[in-house]
């Protein structure tokens, strides 16, 4: 049987293992201080699917047994606004966390702006930002080491030097075939035998293997050709260049930029926003409610770009002021949309995508981990940004809000030979806590037909209706998942759906000629495709 291969256009294999180690005694220990070690995982909590706290959804491992062979490995290094906190605290909120905790007493014994000062100081931090109740709610819910939390609350945390950090935490092991270690992390740091942890879970904790970081299409290639793992590298967050107008001015951003430009590895694709401000562009409604007590999102939320940021997509576009490509301006970065405000969307589709002259090459679209929004157009998402909330679903049962991608989204990466991935988010797919749009099995597919369907209601672009979707999973990028497709070793379960998805819904009610499927064959390859093709033949035309 021919072996089926995964590619996922959005991930973080490296992540958990970076997180757990970084600022502890493993840092120190070249043997364990790679992406190969994988920190012991919570597999009752990884079976049912839940939110990926406390185990690894696409470690080296789970991507070795999984025959996951093309990854797009994200560096990002975390966000400040995590951590640092909104000082608007809901004394709604507050009341009731009291309430909870009156059997302490103390509170009892304590008149309420006393109560109110002492807890907004304990959440949002003491002198230094150490060891306030925010970061040790932080360090349980994200089952990370406190010396890690405290040091993004500090001054001395920049998330550049972390930048370079983690790339050469990801390259370290880059061409060497290795066999994973293990450690014990967290609630597991107690537990003594691993060798028995292996022998139970071995899919996810035993392997022999070679991960490559990919220079270009044709270190690709091989490396797939010789059946090892290809990494092709990218950044989540223009933040990560660590732009801010008031401590650095606009040679410096480009200055950065260049830097990237000229890495051994080189970037890929940035994903231009994240979930706060980073001075450039705005980014989309991401967090929902319950967060706004220990964090905020408002500044630069739903905006448009700004003079820099647009300054900054020509140049890493390589593009000059009439948008004519510029060799002198070094090698290519893409832009990923995901992330980025719809307003700002607008912006890049109509001065860059729409403005190219004629004969330049065309800019591919990249939205690299969504869901579909059920909107027409961009206008859409805008005019409803600010009324978005936990509760949406549209009457179809799509989550709306702008981090998903409309119709005119879609429509722009099939005319621009571009790429959307699906992520595997329950939230963002409109399958979250409170909704339960169908069955679990159903929540990736009825997004991915949603994208098909408004393709295939493009006469000239038609043909591209199977070639514009991939898997883009935000794996390890602490999502609560899908349930059946916790990590990268449901692949081949989530393969197997899609095809009987398509036979029930496309094949059995004699839709197939419509859908470009006329025969079975037609339909196992339009999902392999999914599954791998289509990212492979997008790096292919632009992984130079």
């Amino acid at each position: 049987m021919e072996k089926k291969y995964f590619a996922d256009l959005h991930c973080h294999p490296h992540s958990r293992a970076f997180h757990w180690m970084r600022h502890t005694r493993h840092e120190r220990k070249k043997k364990k201080y790679n992406p190969w070690t994988v920190a012991l995982s919570n597999f009752k909590k990884q079976k049912a699917g839940k939110r990926a706290f406390s185990y690894s959804q696409c470690d080296p491992v789970k991507l070795w047994n999984s025959n996951t062979r093309l990854v797009f490995a994200s560096l990002y290094p975390f966000e400040k606004g995590f951590y640092t906190g909104s000082d608007n605290i809901d004394k709604t909120k507050l009341a009731d966390l009291l309430g909870k905790a009156a059997g302490v007493g103390l509170t009892l014994l304590m008149p309420w702006k006393l109560v109110f000062a002492a807890i907004k100081k304990a959440v949002h931090g003491f002198s230094g930002g150490e060891n306030s109740l925010r970061d040790y709610f932080q360090a349980t819910l994200m089952r990370m080491p406190l010396k890690r939390i405290n040091y993004f609350v500090s001054p001395e945390y920049d998330y550049y030097e972390e930048l370079i950090r983690e790339r050469d935490f990801l390259t370290s092991k880059s061409g060497v075939t290795s066999r994973n270690e293990i450690i014990n992390a967290g609630f597991f740091k107690f537990l003594k035998s691993k060798k028995k942890q292996r022998r139970k879970h071995p899919e996810s904790l035993e392997a022999t293997g070679q991960y490559v970081v990919c220079k270009n299409f044709g270190e690709v290639k091989q490396t797939i050709d010789d059946e090892n793992i290809a990494f092709v590298m990218t950044i989540e967050g223009m933040h990560s260049l660590g732009y801010d107008p008031k401590k650095m001015d606009r040679s410096q951003l480009i200055d950065r930029i260049n830097a990237l430009k000229n890495w051994e590895y080189p970037v890929f694709f940035v994903t231009f926003a994240h979930h706060f401000q980073n001075y450039l562009c705005g980014h989309a409604h991401s967090l929902i409610k319950s967060t706004s007590w220990f964090m905020t999102q408002q500044a630069d939320l739903n905006a448009g770009f700004v003079n820099d940021g647009e300054v900054a997509v020509r140049h890493l576009l390589s593009l000059d002021q009439q948008l004519n490509h510029d060799p002198s301006l070094g090698r290519r970065i893409h832009i990923d949309l995901k992330h980025t405000a719809a307003k700002s969307r607008k912006w890049f589709y109509r001065e860059i995508i729409d403005k190219l002259p004629a004969g330049v090459e065309p800019i591919p679209v990249i939205m690299s981990h969504c869901g579909y929004a059920d909107q027409p157009d961009l206008d859409s998402l805008i005019a409803n940004q600010d009324n978005e909330n936990d509760d949406d679903l549209s009457p179809n049962g799509f989550y709306p809000w702008n981090i998903n991608a409309c119709d005119e989204d879609i429509q722009y990466a099939a005319k621009t030979g571009g790429l959307i991935g699906l992520t595997l988010d329950q939230r963002i797919l409109g399958g979250g806590t409170k909704h339960k749009t169908g069955k679990d099995a159903d929540l990736a597919w009825r997004n991915l037909k949603a994208m098909v369907d408004v393709i295939k209601a493009m006469p000239s672009h038609k043909d591209r209706m199977w070639q514009t979707v991939t898997i883009g999973t935000d794996f390890e990028g602490y999502v609560d998942p899908v349930n059946r497709y916790a990590d990268a070793l449901d692949f081949k379960l989530l393969r197997q759906d899609l095809i009987d998805n398509i036979k029930t819904d496309i094949w059995n009610k004699s839709l197939g000629a419509d859908y470009l499927l006329n025969s079975e064959a037609d339909i196992e390859q339009v999902v392999d495709d999914f599954c791998f093709g289509n990212a492979w033949r997008f790096l292919e035309r632009n992984f130079t």
